[in-house]
């Protein structure tokens, strides 16, 4: 095993472990400020392994959730646009840079697609006026999405953590959607009685 690729998994895997613990927060702020640390991190470790396509996707998404994170609240609009542009000019260059710098192979366009997916639960869980536990099942669904088509690629650029933690956050978006459901039927019962 080369140095570049176990320093790569290292990086990979500290990130991974950010964005997991993001899947068990309930602030939003909190997930995506965890989320952010692994995009920034992941960025260097999909370089050294050549994964161009992770790459934009990683940049798209921090610059996403620093929009989200730092931009008031009152100004959804402008959020929201921001992020549709965000969302479409890194699919675009996504796949610019797949068929370019990767010969258009299958699995470059995973993480475009399953970010593209993120990226509208992201967009739905700030701009849909619906409570904190909604807000909450919208982004974990959507990450689980974002899981799955970034966990098979993982695996294809052998950065093993990426397959991994995003196997973990499945289960932990399961578990926490199965919580948020139980808290909104309790809500839904007392507000019947």
């Amino acid at each position: 095993m080369s140095t570049v690729l176990v320093i790569a998994n290292i990086l990979s895997f500290i990130g991974n472990t950010l964005f997991t613990l993001s899947t068990l927060l309930k602030s939003k702020r909190k997930i995506l400020l965890f989320q952010s640390s692994n995009h920034m991190i992941s960025s260097i470790s999909e370089y050294m392994m050549e994964a161009y396509t992770g790459i934009v996707q990683e940049v798209a998404s921090l610059l996403r959730n620093t929009i989200f994170l730092f931009v008031k609240d009152d100004a959804l609009k402008l959020k929201l646009i921001i992020t549709i542009i965000i969302s479409i000019i890194a699919s675009v260059i996504g796949i610019v840079f797949n068929i370019i710098l990767s010969n258009g192979v299958w699995y470059g366009y995973l993480p475009i697609i399953g970010s593209f997916i993120y990226s509208l639960g992201v967009i739905l869980a700030f701009v849909l006026p619906v409570g904190p536990i909604k807000a909450e099942i919208i982004l974990k669904i959507f990450l689980m999405v974002n899981a799955v088509a970034w966990g098979l690629y993982g695996i294809i650029v052998k950065l093993y953590p990426i397959f991994i933690f995003n196997s973990l956050n499945i289960l932990l978006c399961t578990i926490a959607i199965i919580r948020a459901l139980i808290i909104l039927k309790k809500e839904l019962k007392n507000t019947i009685i």
